[in-house]
């Protein structure tokens, strides 16, 4: 490998995001921004749920999270509290918006701010390390509240994922 091999790559990468989709993904080629949340918060615990079966804690942790907030996402689209150009640009603000309109309570969302500030970063990036334990405890939440957004949602019957 040389670095005009990953230039090269680089430039294939990026000119299949600058190309129209072909073959996308089943079930996430909806035309809903709330319904494209939600599916991918599907497609998330789905692959947590597979990675976890093969011990990619890490991994587990990480989809985890991300299908939470794709989980709010969904629901303040839905609920018309957001448009897909305004969704919070970071994590913690997820959570803050979550509070704001009253998806979960303040002590919830700072609790999950927290769990994201203290745990996924370390995870991730430092020195923290990903055990069996800790991605199946997250994998619990994530797959818990994905169903309790979806059972309060109108659209709710739209997951694919069975949770």
């Amino acid at each position: 490998m040389s670095s005009t091999e990953v230039d090269h790559l680089i430039a294939e990468v990026q000119a299949a995001f600058d190309r129209r989709p072909e073959a996308i993904e089943p079930e996430l080629d909806v035309g809903d921004a709330a319904l494209l949340q939600l599916r991918k918060a599907c497609r998330l615990l789905a692959g947590a749920g597979a990675l976890r079966d093969a011990r990619y804690d890490t991994l587990v942790i990480e989809a985890s999270f991300v299908a939470i907030e794709r989980t709010v996402e969904f629901r303040l689209l839905e609920r018309g509290t957001m448009h897909p150009d305004d969704l919070p640009g970071t994590h913690p603000g997820v959570y803050r918006e979550a509070a704001a309109v009253g998806i979960f309570s303040e002590s919830t969302t700072e609790d999950l701010a927290d769990l994201w500030r203290e745990h996924r970063a370390k995870t991730y990036y430092q020195d923290g390390l990903a055990s069996g334990a800790r991605a199946e405890a997250l994998y619990a939440l994530a797959s818990e509240i994905h169903a309790y957004i979806g059972g309060r949602s109108r659209q709710g019957y739209e997951c694919v994922c069975g949770n």
